[in-house]
């Protein structure tokens, strides 16, 4: 584990193969280099291919006025298209609509906190929109999902949550439903031991291939220059005017440059030590029992309890399921930057809390072939190995400070942009956030990207103590500061 004054490094050069990027190993986008050798310079370079860096580089093709687009733009990726945090979350589009109000306002205040919760069913919305837009197939499903209770303290949560929010003039009328009674909400969410739920918007998909549609798209169409398997090493001023990327590979010179670098991020921009901070979860995909097939699949995703969460894949019925943070010490978790193997405690404790929460789970109840073929962790087992029915697989997220993101154009760094620092909710946020940077780089003001002012990265937010508020849900947040890891 690295010291507190330590960088996150580089990511690793190989990784375990989540869900999602097992299911897409047949992309011609592997192994891409639109060139065979880098390109001298560049209008702008973007460092990072998930969901961030595409995204950018997709609005900053398509949208604005014709003479703000760029000429040129490169893309930089250390390992393979979209082989970071966005090819190993949960497969959720989920805005919060009430829950951890109380959090952002002690954090930014009221009205910067309603619009914390505003912008991420924008971009909801916008992510519907996109889809549907470009014709992207990734299993793209708007829908509903609940936030559940498995016990009183939870449901009171929960309802402090919901009453503050409502209290300070939150819009909860036609988008979230309470659902108080204990019957009617087992019924729904086929949870026994659930005690109360809230009902809201939200969607599921396959976050790989819509980075991966967005990512040809702008490569065939619109002349991007993508680069896989060139991590970036430094980032220098090129004269007054301009940066020069530094790659194993030569180097770029470009006249803007935008770090969608996430959880990486303080290795290139050692500013960021201490307020972006890596954080290792995992998740598990799950062949469901004949209890959860066909017509009797799960309909909605959900939030459990006691901070896991699950949905089901129309198109396949995979469950995928995660959680377990509390399984093991949050030192272990916390800027851990180890995607190339499982931590067994966790995948033990995802295993075992499934028959908790459903059920028809419980290992005597499983049919032959209802389970994985294998789990990885970096490498593959053969099934024999282990009477599993979980696939287990895990990410790095970028953990910041207050819990929000990074967006905008860097201090003392003209020509800088950022789009990083996520917290595990990167895919309620992070298209709103590419097109209001892409607004921003094309010179744009703040006003016109429609985001919440508190993501900038200000000055004010740098100086902030070093600490990491790790979200354990259905407990309070756990600040951690210098010292303690």
């Amino acid at each position: 584990m690295q010291e507190m004054s330590s960088t996150p490094g580089f990511p690793r050069p190989k990784a375990c193969l989540s869900f999602w990027l097992q299911h897409t190993q047949n992309s011609p986008l592997l192994e891409h280099r639109t060139t065979e050798t880098l390109p001298v310079k560049s209008d702008i370079t973007i460092i990072g291919s998930g969901l961030s860096g595409v995204a950018t580089a997709y609005f900053l093709l398509t949208s604005g006025p014709e003479d703000k687009r760029p000429n040129s733009v490169t893309l930089l990726e250390a390992r393979e298209a979209c082989d970071g945090a966005t090819a190993r979350n949960g497969g959720h589009c989920r805005p919060n609509c009430y829950r951890y109000y109380e959090h952002y306002k002690a954090q930014v205040g009221r009205d910067q906190a309603l619009k914390i919760f505003q912008n991420e069913m924008d971009t909801l919305n916008l992510t519907t929109e996109i889809i549907a837009k470009e014709g992207i197939d990734c299993d793209f499903q708007r829908g509903y999902t609940f936030d559940t209770a498995m016990d009183r303290t939870s449901a009171d949560e929960l309802a402090a949550s919901y009453a503050a929010f409502t209290a300070d003039g939150g819009p909860v009328d036609g988008i979230v439903t309470p659902i108080l009674d204990p019957t009617e909400a087992r019924a729904q969410t086929r949870c026994p031991s659930v005690i109360a739920a809230y009902k809201f918007p939200a969607s599921s998909l396959f976050p790989r291939k819509l980075v991966l549609h967005l990512l040809t798209l702008c490569i065939e169409k619109h002349g991007l220059n993508f680069q896989t398997n060139t991590p970036v090493r430094r980032v220098v001023r090129a004269g007054e005017e301009g940066w020069r990327v530094e790659t194993d590979r030569g180097a770029v010179e470009t006249q803007k440059v935008v770090y969608a670098t996430n959880a990486f991020t303080a290795t290139l921009l050692p500013e960021y030590i201490g307020r972006i901070f890596p954080f290792k979860a995992q998740c598990a995909a799950v062949v469901p029992p004949s209890a959860y097939a066909g017509n009797r699949m799960l309909r909605n995703t959900s939030a459990l309890g006691t901070g896991e969460y699950i949905m089901q894949r129309s198109v396949d019925g995979i469950m995928i399921f995660g959680g377990q943070r509390r399984s093991v010490p949050v030192e272990r978790l916390l800027r851990n930057t180890d995607d190339a193997s499982t931590i067994s405690e966790m995948s033990k404790a995802l295993k075992d809390s499934l028959p908790e929460y459903f059920e028809e789970f419980q290992e005597e109840n499983l049919a032959e072939g209802e389970g994985m073929v294998h789990v990885w962790s970096g490498r593959f087992f053969k099934p024999s190995s282990l009477n599993s029915h979980l696939t287990r697989r895990l990410g790095i997220m970028g953990y910041t400070t207050e819990g929000i993101p990074y967006v905008g154009e860097l201090h003392d760094r003209p020509g800088a942009f950022i789009c990083a620092g996520h917290h595990g909710h990167g895919m309620a946020r992070i298209m709103t956030c590419a097109r209001g940077l892409a607004r921003l780089i094309q010179g744009g003001s703040w006003e016109a990207t429609g985001l919440p002012e508190c993501f900038q990265p200000t000055l004010e937010r740098l100086a902030l103590p070093p600490k990491a508020v790790v979200h354990h849900t259905g407990q309070s947040d756990v600040a951690i500061g210098e010292g303690q890891v």
